[in-house]
């Protein structure tokens, strides 16, 4: 157990910097992820329409989102560039625990040299376009977002970018239609404050980079459900620490694979209605591996404290765990999230409060 002072010293420490987000986990650190901010902190509910359009800030407000948080409800937030390049969002209520504001405005990149490199990495794609995502505080769930191009572009095929570096990494493939004058391409969301980048034709070539806590699945499955054709896959790694041996608590060495994996992607069966934290917990228990959590009342979530031995702050004063569903990192705690069958979950552990495990959504 570690010692509750430490959480104290960091939590403080992380008021005066920085709202973070520790999403694999809800205690009173991952707690910051607008709690008490913005336009709905008072608990203030601003009813949406089934259409809304986006202000000129782009925001939509953590108390226009507590109207439908929770609920099997699809609400549409629309904008339009000045070029004429329309857009929607499309946010389903029920994926929302932990609502906070959103800022929702698009802006378009039609040419230049990222533009070009990307097109050109991803088989030289004969059409592209550029997004920046404004947004920052990560997202509330995982939302569609559709554009609709003014002009047609002759493809078949398209995918959602992301440049790191050198390479073009893919993100998912993206909804084609241009049976009309117009394109209409239609991706989902997982995580903004950047530029991402949509590129279509006839081949499209990009291949997705590697990235801690994702690999091919392995393993058996597991039937815990009687039957159940429920599934998901599960993983659990620690690679980020091989870079920062030098931050680790001494004596903690063993813990740490060398190739970073304490348990390689696995599929495993669930019960209908259960939790990433539930499904955690079992297959550590199943596979022998360590694994200490703690119940936040405040929260009504659990937080995963540590995993293998390898506990919050051991990598460093901002190093814990997180985990990702799908490539989403939640702003909700785990014990929240409820499993659906095919769902990919990745626990992941940062020394970079989040940042070197791939959740860019406070940077």
């Amino acid at each position: 157990m570690r010692k509750k002072w430490r959480k104290g010293l960091l939590i403080t420490a992380l008021l005066l910097s920085v709202m973070l987000i520790f999403a694999g986990c809800e205690d009173p650190i991952s707690a910051l992820t607008g709690e008490g901010s913005g336009e709905g902190s008072s608990g203030e509910v601003v009813e949406l329409a089934d259409t809304t359009p986006i202000p000129a800030n782009g925001v939509i407000t953590e108390a226009q989102f507590r109207s439908i948080a929770g609920k099997d409800r699809a609400v549409t937030f629309t904008g339009e560039s000045m070029d004429g390049i329309k857009y929607e969002w499309t946010f389903n209520g029920k994926g929302i625990q932990n609502p906070v504001d959103q800022n929702l405005k698009v802006d378009f990149i039609k040419d230049g040299d990222s533009l070009n490199a990307v097109k050109a990495a991803a088989g030289n794609a004969e059409y592209g376009i550029g997004i920046n995502l404004t947004g920052n505080k990560g997202l509330v769930a995982v939302p569609q977002l559709t554009i609709t191009l003014p002009e047609k572009w002759n493809a078949d095929a398209a995918v959602l970018c992301k440049q790191n570096g050198d390479s073009v990494a893919k993100m998912s493939n993206a909804v084609f239609d241009n049976e009309s004058e117009t394109t209409k391409l239609t991706v989902n969301i997982i995580e903004t404050g950047g530029d991402y980048y949509i590129v279509g034709g006839k081949t499209i070539a990009p291949e997705p980079g590697t990235t801690a806590g994702s690999g091919d699945a392995g393993g058996e499955v597991t039937d815990h459900s009687g039957g159940s054709e429920n599934t998901c896959t599960i993983s659990i790694n620690c690679s980020t620490l091989l870079a920062n041996m030098g931050k680790l608590t001494p004596g903690k060495e063993e813990f740490v694979p060398s190739d970073g994996w304490i348990l390689k992607p696995v599929k495993v069966s669930f019960n209908e209605g259960e939790s990433v934290h539930d499904v955690l917990q079992r297959v550590c228990r199943e596979n022998g591996i360590q694994m200490e959590s703690s119940w936040t009342p405040a929260y009504s979530s659990a937080y995963v404290e540590g995993i293998n031995q390898l506990y919050e702050f051991d990598g460093g004063e901002i190093s814990g765990w997180m985990y990702n569903v799908n490539g989403w990192f939640p702003n909700y705690g785990c014990s929240k999230y409820t499993v659906a069958n095919g769902d990919v979950i990745n626990w992941v552990y940062t020394c970079d409060l989040g940042k070197d495990v791939g959740d860019n959504s406070m940077w």
